[in-house]
Protein backbone atom coordinates (compact mmCIF):
# COMPACT_ATOMS: atom_id res chain seq x y z
CA UNK A 1 0.00 0.00 0.00
CA UNK A 2 1.27 3.44 -0.85
CA UNK A 3 1.46 5.81 2.10
CA UNK A 4 -2.06 6.70 3.14
CA UNK A 5 -2.87 10.38 3.11
CA UNK A 6 -3.76 11.62 6.60
CA UNK A 7 -5.35 15.03 6.24
CA UNK A 8 -5.87 16.00 9.88
CA UNK A 9 -4.14 14.80 13.04
CA UNK A 10 -3.20 16.24 16.41
CA UNK A 11 -0.03 14.30 17.17
CA UNK A 12 2.89 13.64 14.79
CA UNK A 13 3.98 10.52 16.69
CA UNK A 14 0.45 9.09 16.50
CA UNK A 15 0.34 9.84 12.76
CA UNK A 16 3.62 7.97 12.19
CA UNK A 17 2.52 4.99 14.31
CA UNK A 18 -0.82 4.89 12.48
CA UNK A 19 0.88 5.00 9.07
CA UNK A 20 3.22 2.19 10.11
CA UNK A 21 0.30 0.09 11.39
CA UNK A 22 -1.67 0.46 8.15
CA UNK A 23 1.39 -0.28 6.06
CA UNK A 24 1.91 -3.57 7.92
CA UNK A 25 -1.83 -4.39 7.96
CA UNK A 26 -2.13 -4.06 4.19
CA UNK A 27 0.83 -6.37 3.56
CA UNK A 28 -1.52 -9.24 4.42
CA UNK A 29 -3.65 -10.46 1.52
CA UNK A 30 -6.90 -10.26 3.43
CA UNK A 31 -10.37 -8.92 2.82
CA UNK A 32 -9.61 -5.68 4.72
CA UNK A 33 -6.88 -4.69 2.27
CA UNK A 34 -9.35 -4.13 -0.58
CA UNK A 35 -11.06 -1.39 1.41
CA UNK A 36 -8.04 0.16 3.11
CA UNK A 37 -6.28 0.68 -0.22
CA UNK A 38 -9.15 2.92 -1.35
CA UNK A 39 -9.40 4.96 1.86
CA UNK A 40 -8.05 8.36 2.80
CA UNK A 41 -7.77 9.26 6.47
CA UNK A 42 -9.63 12.54 6.89
CA UNK A 43 -8.93 12.84 10.61
CA UNK A 44 -7.14 10.88 13.28
CA UNK A 45 -7.40 11.21 17.03
CA UNK A 46 -7.21 8.87 20.00
CA UNK A 47 -10.28 6.62 19.81
CA UNK A 48 -11.71 8.34 16.74
CA UNK A 49 -11.04 8.12 13.04
CA UNK A 50 -12.75 9.46 9.92
CA UNK A 51 -11.93 7.78 6.61
CA UNK A 52 -13.26 8.53 3.16
CA UNK A 53 -13.43 6.64 -0.10
CA UNK A 54 -15.11 6.83 -3.46
CA UNK A 55 -17.67 4.05 -3.97
CA UNK A 56 -16.13 1.55 -6.38
CA UNK A 57 -18.34 -0.57 -8.66
CA UNK A 58 -16.72 -3.78 -7.40
CA UNK A 59 -18.35 -3.16 -4.00
CA UNK A 60 -21.80 -2.34 -5.40
CA UNK A 61 -25.02 -4.30 -5.66
CA UNK A 62 -27.07 -4.78 -8.83
CA UNK A 63 -28.48 -1.23 -8.41
CA UNK A 64 -24.95 0.25 -8.48
CA UNK A 65 -25.18 1.27 -4.82
CA UNK A 66 -22.65 0.29 -2.17
CA UNK A 67 -23.58 -3.24 -1.08
CA UNK A 68 -24.79 -3.73 2.50
CA UNK A 69 -22.06 -6.32 3.08
CA UNK A 70 -19.44 -3.81 1.99
CA UNK A 71 -20.93 -1.22 4.35
CA UNK A 72 -20.77 -3.74 7.19
CA UNK A 73 -17.16 -4.60 6.32
CA UNK A 74 -16.21 -0.92 6.29
CA UNK A 75 -17.82 -0.54 9.70
CA UNK A 76 -15.84 -3.56 10.96
CA UNK A 77 -12.50 -2.39 9.56
CA UNK A 78 -12.74 1.32 10.40
CA UNK A 79 -14.11 0.74 13.92
CA UNK A 80 -11.27 -1.74 14.50
CA UNK A 81 -8.85 1.02 13.51
CA UNK A 82 -10.57 3.41 15.94
CA UNK A 83 -10.00 0.86 18.71
CA UNK A 84 -6.33 0.53 17.78
CA UNK A 85 -5.87 4.31 17.97
CA UNK A 86 -6.60 4.21 21.70
CA UNK A 87 -3.04 2.93 22.17
CA UNK A 88 -0.79 2.65 19.11
CA UNK A 89 2.16 1.80 21.38
CA UNK A 90 0.80 -1.73 21.95
CA UNK A 91 -1.24 -3.33 19.19
CA UNK A 92 -3.76 -5.66 20.83
CA UNK A 93 -5.49 -8.07 18.45
CA UNK A 94 -9.25 -8.37 18.75
CA UNK A 95 -12.17 -10.34 17.38
CA UNK A 96 -15.73 -9.27 16.70
CA UNK A 97 -18.34 -10.21 19.27
CA UNK A 98 -21.24 -8.27 17.78
CA UNK A 99 -21.83 -5.99 14.84
CA UNK A 100 -25.18 -4.47 13.93
CA UNK A 101 -26.13 -2.17 11.10
CA UNK A 102 -28.97 0.15 10.21
CA UNK A 103 -29.09 1.15 6.53
CA UNK A 104 -30.68 4.53 5.83
CA UNK A 105 -29.73 5.79 2.34
CA UNK A 106 -28.00 4.47 -0.77
CA UNK A 107 -24.39 5.33 -1.61
CA UNK A 108 -24.23 5.33 -5.43
CA UNK A 109 -21.14 4.29 -7.38
CA UNK A 110 -18.55 7.08 -7.86
CA UNK A 111 -19.92 9.10 -4.91
CA UNK A 112 -17.69 9.79 -1.93
CA UNK A 113 -18.52 8.40 1.49
CA UNK A 114 -17.11 9.30 4.90
CA UNK A 115 -16.84 6.68 7.64
CA UNK A 116 -16.67 8.18 11.12
CA UNK A 117 -15.97 5.77 13.96
CA UNK A 118 -15.56 6.44 17.69
CA UNK A 119 -14.76 4.25 20.65
CA UNK A 120 -17.24 5.04 23.43
CA UNK A 121 -15.96 2.44 25.91
CA UNK A 122 -12.66 0.60 26.06
CA UNK A 123 -12.39 -1.90 28.89
CA UNK A 124 -9.92 -4.61 29.79
CA UNK A 125 -11.63 -7.26 27.62
CA UNK A 126 -14.15 -5.45 25.44
CA UNK A 127 -14.24 -2.33 23.27
CA UNK A 128 -17.44 -0.70 21.99
CA UNK A 129 -17.72 1.57 18.95
CA UNK A 130 -20.28 3.63 17.07
CA UNK A 131 -19.80 4.23 13.36
CA UNK A 132 -21.71 6.48 10.98
CA UNK A 133 -21.28 6.49 7.21
CA UNK A 134 -22.17 9.75 5.47
CA UNK A 135 -22.66 10.55 1.79
CA UNK A 136 -20.57 13.38 0.27
CA UNK A 137 -19.28 14.83 3.58
CA UNK A 138 -19.49 14.35 7.33
CA UNK A 139 -21.58 17.53 7.44
CA UNK A 140 -23.94 16.61 4.58
CA UNK A 141 -26.64 15.33 6.92
CA UNK A 142 -27.08 12.33 4.59
CA UNK A 143 -26.54 9.18 6.65
CA UNK A 144 -25.95 6.05 4.58
CA UNK A 145 -25.72 3.73 7.56
CA UNK A 146 -25.03 3.52 11.28
CA UNK A 147 -23.22 0.66 12.91
CA UNK A 148 -22.41 -0.65 16.35
CA UNK A 149 -19.42 -2.94 16.82
CA UNK A 150 -18.22 -4.75 19.94
CA UNK A 151 -14.82 -6.43 19.96
CA UNK A 152 -13.16 -8.83 22.39
CA UNK A 153 -9.58 -7.76 23.14
CA UNK A 154 -7.16 -10.70 23.21
CA UNK A 155 -4.76 -8.85 25.55
CA UNK A 156 -1.57 -9.99 23.91
CA UNK A 157 0.63 -8.13 21.47
CA UNK A 158 0.01 -8.69 17.78
CA UNK A 159 2.92 -9.85 15.67
CA UNK A 160 2.70 -7.19 12.98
Amino acid sequence: MANMVIKSYKDEKMKNQFTDLLSKWTQFEGFDKQFLELCTCESLDKGKVVMSMTVDQKFCNILSNLHGGAISTLTDVISSIAILTTNLEVIIPSVSVEISMVYASPAPVTRKIFVSSSVYKHGRNLAFTDTTIYLDSVNSGIVVAKGSHTKFLLNKKAKL
